[in-house]
């Protein structure tokens, strides 16, 4: 008898592997297969003198083909059978019930697996209690719900393992709560829990919100002393980008860019090796008061691309920025085996595109940055990153600011030429920049171009509204262009050459014409007063 149930557990086995293997399985396949599972279930019920087994393999994949439906009802089926069903099984339920936004179901999946007598600290399970915790299904109650979960699954005696912990610090960092958040970082270090890199980073986050400078400090202490620095690039890049954060988002201690830049720096000098940054002229000496928190290692990419932006940024020289930005250029092309990697994402070259496009003595560098991007030195091995959309919204703003209308219009071109859509962020610099011209027509067709791309008014979109001083002005465009759609045409995208394509743009006529369609919201918004 024995073998004969072996031979049903094995046959049913390569039966569901081979109907559902793979993404092809049609939908009458997948409820057979959900037919057959919840039959044979059923089944196990007819002997009394043995307990059928079935593999992790099956529910699994009978699971991910079944309906939410399906799913509840061979849930029931199972619960209700002699099935032997090993704990790590029922996670599959758990994880789809937590996805149909079914918490309770979920919780009494986990209730049955701490009954069983598994071991709630296996990986398995304590990635599904993280899901659970992560997952929002009331806005307003949320905290509190997950909140309740977390004393539920203590009470079942399961102990949170650091991505559990990590999930319950990052729920009280989002609701403000950041009392219980450093509470429970500190219950990770009296259970002896190994708290990692995103533990850290979490904790940063809820300082950035707080605006607390000292709690970086703390932080930065406590990873030292639980040995995740100095040697950790990433939690030391987490450490810098919570410093530009806090002074990105407030200002208000007033202190000055040089006292930011040199709070950044301490804390790469104490844990990186600042040759690189000399290298590229930039100025380290921190007057005595740098620490070494032990053997600095070489920065990472990243590292040393959040060190350039902060210097960019909080340098104010545009001259200093340029002999850097050559200097740079002239590593890329030497292929640096620190500084030339930086150039595979665009951050560095926005950075520069952003500050070197505010100066009129530097402005003349921003087509050179973006030809640099698009056709790299041919000596370069790195595959330096192409511009994106947060790139060429950049240089829409650098053009506007510095009167290049026809140039900073045509980067709406250019990017679709290139297969990259303009965001809503591009579509708001180009509304700015025809509005800090006053050119109310323009505003308005471009901004039904913006709803024709399927992107709402936002904030930023009243904003540039607000600049145009002519208020009546503006309701005539935009009663013209609801009226009459745009009888004019648009100059043609350009050829895309690396410089020409923004700067250097002909006046070529579309090959198509765009109808702008205004909606009675936008009427009745703009001829509100001021």
């Amino acid at each position: 008898m024995p073998a004969l149930r072996h031979a049903v557990e094995d046959s049913l086995k390569h039966i569901v592997s081979v109907s559902l293997q793979g993404p092809t399985a049609d939908l009458e396949t997948k409820n057979n297969m959900h037919r057959l599972l919840c039959v044979f279930a059923e089944a196990s019920m007819l002997r009394n003198d043995c307990t059928y087994s079935i593999s992790q393999k099956i529910i699994y994949m009978v699971v991910r083909h079944s309906d939410n439906h399906q799913v509840r009802v061979l849930y029931d089926v199972l619960l209700n059978t002699r099935l032997d069903i090993h704990p790590h099984s029922l996670t599959h339920f758990m994880n789809r019930f937590t996805r149909m936004g079914r918490p309770d179901l979920a919780m009494h999946v986990l209730r049955r697996i701490a009954v069983s007598g598994a071991d709630v600290s296996y990986e398995t399970v304590q990635y599904s209690c993280m899901a659970l915790l992560r997952t929002r299904w009331n806005e307003i109650e949320w905290y509190k719900i997950q909140s309740y979960l977390v004393t539920e699954m203590l009470e079942l005696g399961i102990r949170p393992g650091i991505h559990m912990l990590n999930a319950m610090i990052l729920n009280a960092v989002e609701a403000g709560d950041y009392q219980t958040a450093q509470a429970m970082f500190e219950t990770a270090r009296i259970h002896r829990i190994r708290r990692n890199t995103i533990t850290y980073s979490i904790l940063l986050k809820g300082a950035v919100q707080n605006s607390d400078d000292a709690l970086i400090e703390r932080i930065m202490h406590m990873a030292e002393e639980d040995g995740a620095l100095p040697k950790n690039n990433e939690l030391v890049f987490s450490l810098v980008l919570a410093l530009l954060q806090i002074a990105r988002e407030n200002d208000t201690n007033n202190l000055t860019s040089a006292a930011r830049y040199r709070a950044v720096l301490r804390i790469y000098t104490r844990y990186c090796d600042i040759k690189p940054l000399q290298q590229l002229g930039i100025h380290v000496d921190m007057d005595g008061k740098s620490e070494k928190a032990g053997i600095v290692s070489s920065p990472s990419p990243k590292v040393l691309s959040i060190m350039m932006a902060a210097y960019i940024r909080f340098i104010g020289n545009s001259d200093l920025v340029r002999l850097l930005y050559n200097r740079y250029q002239e590593f890329v092309a030497q292929n640096h085996d620190l500084i030339a990697p930086t150039a595979a994402t665009d951050h560095l070259a926005n950075a520069f595109l952003f500050s070197l496009g505010r100066h009129s003595a530097t402005f003349k560098l921003c087509p050179i940055i973006l030809r640099n991007m698009l056709e790299p030195a041919a000596t370069t091995t790195v595959k330096v990153a192409q511009p994106t959309v947060r790139t060429w919204s950049i240089a829409a703003r650098a053009y506007f600011f510095h009167g290049k209308r026809t140039a900073g219009e045509k980067i709406i071109e250019v990017m679709r030429e290139r297969g990259i859509p303009p965001n809503l962020i591009t579509w708001n610099t180009i509304l700015s920049g025809l509005a800090s011209l006053q050119d109310a027509f323009g505003v308005v067709k471009a901004m039904k171009g913006m709803e024709a791309a399927g992107f709402e008014s936002d904030s930023e979109t009243l904003k540039a509204l607000a600049r145009i001083k002519d208020r009546n002005q503006l309701l005539d465009a935009l009663r013209k262009v609801a009226a009459n759609g745009d009888n004019g045409r648009s100059q043609a995208a350009p050829s895309c050459q690396p410089i020409q394509s923004v700067h250097e743009v002909s006046s070529h006529k579309r090959n198509e014409n765009i109808q702008y369609q205004t909606t009675a919201a936008n009427i009745k918004l703009l001829a509100a007063p001021n």
